[in-house]
């Protein structure tokens, strides 16, 4: 972690702490307007107070407050000095015990955060990684002490990781798993099915069941794979991994707002266009899947890339609603109009 993240978290706990402190004292049985008007003065020093106030107030309701009963049982028996230090102590004690909660809901959050078609994402994780959704793509991270998870729903995600060798961080997908110690790469998984592709960019990470260690072993063992920069796992149903390399260009194309073909099938090269675009490719013969396409293209250009397609391969091209429609020139007219969009 830098100095300047360290400084930040340091901060960050500061006001937390401050926050329950806050609230104890305002809940507390010796609050006066002195009390009141020390807040509203901490409240308008930074707006992160505001916030992690209200924070903790929710906590404060999430756990239906603290009853100070127990201090009127000395209010007829025992003198003044002993309800203050009483006060006091139970003072603390919440403020203790909402320093804790708020604690554990900063550590131990569970975030969702998704995207939808078209659209990308990145945000910042607590320990100073950074993770880039794709389109239609759905995350859910979950940090604990010994551990960092993120669990990756359906679509696709590039990470970027601290190293913390004490505190591994895991992407959990479908019955997989993915283990990294401080590197950078991109997860994909469908929303249908169990394929997974794993593309590291830098250092290595191990895929593996869930069921094994979150450690990174030192060569692929069993059902672990160990994939190291550059190269693209493939994991599908009933068939073997696929290791192959990748370039680094190619597997982050999307993070630059393009799409790289190179000798790719026409009917892979359609299905990315389709993630982005509300109008989608369709292939109206299947001897079309495997012309070989190859080139760089924006994510919006599929009316680009269809209409070179079509050119290339001396195919007819056919608007149709919110679709585009690749044809073989030989196919008898339906009577839709043969046009280009």
């Amino acid at each position: 972690m830098s100095a300047a993240a360290s400084e930040r978290a340091h901060s960050d706990r500061r006001v937390r702490a401050e926050a329950a402190a806050w609230l104890a004292r305002l809940h507390g049985p010796d609050r006066t307007r002195d009390t009141e008007s020390g807040l509203r003065r901490w409240l308008a020093e930074h707006p992160a107070h505001a916030a992690e106030f209200e924070r903790a107030t929710d906590v404060w309701t999430d756990t239906g407050g603290v009853p100070f009963r127990l201090g009127r049982r000395f209010a007829g028996s025992r003198g003044s000095q002993r309800r203050r230090r009483f006060g006091w102590s139970v003072a603390a004690g919440l403020a203790a015990s909402l320093a804790i909660a708020l604690w554990a809901r900063h550590v131990l959050a569970r975030t969702i955060v998704s995207t939808g078609a078209g659209e990308q994402k990145t945000i910042e994780l607590a320990d100073g990684s950074w993770v880039t959704l794709d389109t239609n793509s759905r995350i859910v991270v979950r940090y604990g002490r010994g551990t960092r998870r993120v669990i990756l729903r359906y679509g696709e995600a590039y990470f970027q990781v601290v190293h913390n060798p004490g505190r591994p961080f895991v992407v959990l997908a479908g019955n997989r798993k993915v283990i990294d110690l401080g590197t950078s790469f991109v997860v994909r998984r469908g929303k249908v099915g169990a394929t997974l592709t794993v593309t590291v960019i830098k250092g290595r990470v191990a895929v593996a069941p869930l069921d094994v260690a979150d450690r990174v072993p030192k060569v692929s063992l069993g059902t672990v794979l160990l994939v190291t920069a550059g190269t693209r796992l493939l994991l599908r149903p009933h068939a073997p991994p696929t290791l192959r390399a990748e370039p680094a260009a190619q597997a982050t194309a999307w993070l630059r707002d393009e799409l790289i073909f190179n000798n790719t099938p026409l009917a892979v090269a359609a299905r990315h266009f389709n993630r982005y675009n509300r109008c989608k490719i369709i292939l109206g013969a299947p001897q079309l899947q495997a012309l070989r396409v190859g080139g760089v293209f924006r994510l919006s250009a599929a009316k680009s890339f269809v209409r070179s397609v079509a050119e290339a391969h001396h195919l007819r091209l056919i608007a149709r609603g919110d679709t585009w429609i690749l044809e073989p020139r030989t196919r008898v007219p339906d009577g839709t109009s043969d046009h280009r969009p």
